[in-house]
């Protein structure tokens, strides 16, 4: 993995593409800054995918699906687009078995801090704060397991570091997916403040 500047909020796993067809899939645990990623993509004009929920920037039509109805909405949005993605926290549980219907797929897996994001997940689904740090951790060692062991390009994104220093985060971001971020049409450093969930219209300006 390659080593970015001392406040870059990256590491890269081979070399992400900047041109032609791919697919990206947004990672992590839930309650782990997932969400922010996925809405800075959009701001980017990523297609993230059909039946958008506006709230968590979550496609539903992979947001626990039968395996056959995502494997359709690939096949679908691949049609129609070279460049999309989508995000779910825990697409690894099920990514296995769409891998193999993915043109040039790249991971983008999100980590927080896990104590915090822990305490997260357990405001929200409160079965106890030490479970729900085991869970967190638990999540992101599969992700990890799967980044190892599959040969495609993948991106590794600290979450604190990145709201920490938005821009420097937009801007590399932006080059490691080969998009320019229009500033004048989508307010990145806004929408990415902690906090949150945030509609993806309160941020766009057109």
């Amino acid at each position: 993995m390659n080593l970015e500047p001392r406040h870059s909020a990256f590491l890269t796993k081979g070399t992400p593409a900047t041109t032609g067809k791919r697919t990206y899939v947004v990672m992590g645990a839930m309650r782990g800054g997932t969400s922010m990623v996925g809405g800075v993509m959009r701001g980017l004009g990523i297609h993230m995918g059909n039946n958008i929920q506006d709230n968590n920037h979550e496609c539903k039509d992979f947001a626990n699906r039968p395996v056959p109805h995502m494997l359709q909405a690939v096949k679908d949005n691949s049609k129609d687009h070279d460049v999309w993605g989508w995000k779910f926290p825990n697409a690894a549980d099920y990514l296995d078995r769409l891998f193999g219907k993915l043109k040039r797929p790249h991971l983008i897996c999100v980590f927080r801090d896990v104590v915090s994001n822990g305490s997260g997940i357990n405001r929200w689904h409160p079965f106890g704060e030490m479970q729900a740090v085991q869970t967190a951790a638990l999540q992101q060692q599969k992700n990890l397991n799967m980044i190892a062991l599959r040969g495609c390009p993948s991106i590794l994104i600290s979450y604190e570091k990145a709201v920490r220093h938005p821009e420097q985060f937009v801007t590399e971001f932006s080059d490691l997916l080969g998009y320019k971020p229009d500033h004048d049409a989508f307010d990145f450093e806004s929408f990415m403040a902690p906090g949150s969930y945030k509609s993806f219209d309160e941020f766009s300006k057109k």
